[in-house]
């Protein structure tokens, strides 16, 4: 499986298919989202809210749960909302 993956990518650079993904390193509608890493909302989410990529920093974790406000979650968030300004 690695194999395939490494090759698919060599595949994805060599056509420049990156392209079509670029965006500016801030999201551009100053968003961050913390969801579940459940594998069927990587592209269903940003369709469900009309997002493209860019548009938001998307934060996942087990369950999309805040583990008090010391925690990674929490951690992640306010360093998402900082760099959003």
């Amino acid at each position: 499986m690695i194999e395939e993956l490494l090759e698919y990518n060599r595949e994805f650079v060599e056509e420049k298919r990156y392209e079509s993904y670029q965006a500016e390193k801030y999201p551009a509608k100053k968003l961050a989202i913390l969801t579940c890493m459940d594998a069927r909302l990587t592209t269903m989410i940003p369709a469900a809210l009309g997002l493209s990529n860019g548009d938001a920093i998307i934060l996942k974790n087990a369950g999309a749960l805040v583990h008090g406000e010391t925690g990674g979650e929490m951690h992640s968030l306010l360093v998402a909302i900082y760099e959003l300004g």
